[in-house]
């Protein structure tokens, strides 16, 4: 055991084979977790709450947490994460796949440098985890990290793994539709907190309908919410928020075909 939580949402929509999966996953770590909080806010079908009640049974680093009045997912995760018990908490969803060594190499990281949030590339796949699609590559470095940050989110969510204290007392995580990991990373930044990403793909990831989610208007609303934010913390200069506005709102408004060709195209 070590001394990390996992901190891994379930939705209503959640699939009950994929969650098992990623659970698999985390069990067989080279690192295994001291404990895995499955958080909920919403009321699940029968498939799925039978196999989060399975998961607890079977494995007594598990248990559910269940927070009906947390709002979205940033809501659901901000209060799961004050629920962890451990110093350090990994990141999951519930159809992701964690490579056996990812706990291993990002507690090193943590432990041993400065950094207070470590994350790595991503490989998403549509039907087969082992024939990726493609690969979500993202900066390395902390100020390659804190470049990017204006203008692309520049951590890949569920790969991460930080330390609690320092990101609950930057804030920790707020409803924030859609855009709740750039708004926690950038608040974290402008808190001072270190960043690295891990030049490995520690993470695959289902990402069934995936351009469906990120086009419409919702999503538009949300980039032009982001960009005021980044400007607000002063991490966005004023061109900054200007390309935002120009270059990330209109392609989530494009048809779908376009927004896929544009998406192939900057991979976020």
């Amino acid at each position: 055991m070590s001394n990390i939580s996992v901190l891994l949402p379930v939705s209503a929509t959640s699939d009950p084979e994929d969650l098992h999966r990623a659970h698999r996953s985390i069990i067989e770590q080279t690192k295994p977790p001291a404990e895995v909080v499955l958080v909920t806010n919403q009321s699940l079908a029968r498939d799925i709450e039978t196999a989060i009640t399975d998961l607890v049974k079977t494995h007594s680093v598990s248990r559910h947490e269940h927070f009906p009045d947390a709002q979205g997912l940033g809501g659901v995760l901000q209060a799961g994460l004050k629920r962890c018990s451990e110093p350090f908490v990994a990141r999951m969803d519930a159809d992701d796949i964690s490579e056996p060594e990812r706990f291993t190499d990002q507690l090193t990281v943590l432990t041993e440098t400065e950094a207070d949030i470590v994350g790595s590339h991503l490989a998403e796949f549509r039907d087969d985890p082992e024939t990726p699609e493609r690969r979500r590559e993202v900066p390395t470095s902390h100020n390659e990290i804190a470049e990017w940050m204006p203008w692309r989110c520049p951590m890949n969510h569920p790969t991460t793994m930080f330390d609690r204290k320092a990101v609950l007392d930057a804030g920790g995580y707020r409803n924030f539709p859609m855009m709740e990991d750039w708004d926690l990373w950038a608040r974290c930044l402008a808190a001072g907190l270190q960043f690295r990403n891990l030049d490995q793909t520690l993470v695959r990831a289902e990402v069934n309908d995936l351009v469906d989610r990120r086009g419409g208007l919702d999503y538009a609303k949300a980039e032009i919410q982001m960009a005021w934010e980044l400007r607000e913390l002063d991490i966005a200069s004023r061109k900054d928020t200007l390309q935002h506005f120009s270059l990330r709102v209109p392609p989530r408004l494009l048809p779908q075909q376009v927004r896929e060709a544009v998406y192939q195209i900057f991979a976020r």
